[in-house]
């Protein structure tokens, strides 16, 4: 799944926690799911970042100066 769609499950979950009276079990489910999904996206997000720095990395080798080439 997408870095977007588990965001908008993360916010879900969490209108839920702070909005609903949940017991405690209910209350811990979520709080796991809400968990996974937290590190579901740090993981997209830090792909994200090193698919970026390479990008950069290959970006600055481009020169722009047509002597150059």
């Amino acid at each position: 799944m997408d870095f977007e769609k588990n965001f908008q499950k993360l916010k879900l979950l969490v209108d839920r926690l702070e909005g609903e009276n949940l017991g405690i079990e209910d209350s811990l489910k979520l709080y796991d799911e809400a968990i996974k999904l937290g590190k579901s996206c740090i993981d997209s997000l830090k792909e994200s970042k090193g698919k970026l720095e390479l990008l950069n990395k290959d970006l600055s080798k481009i020169s722009l100066d047509p002597e150059e080439e």
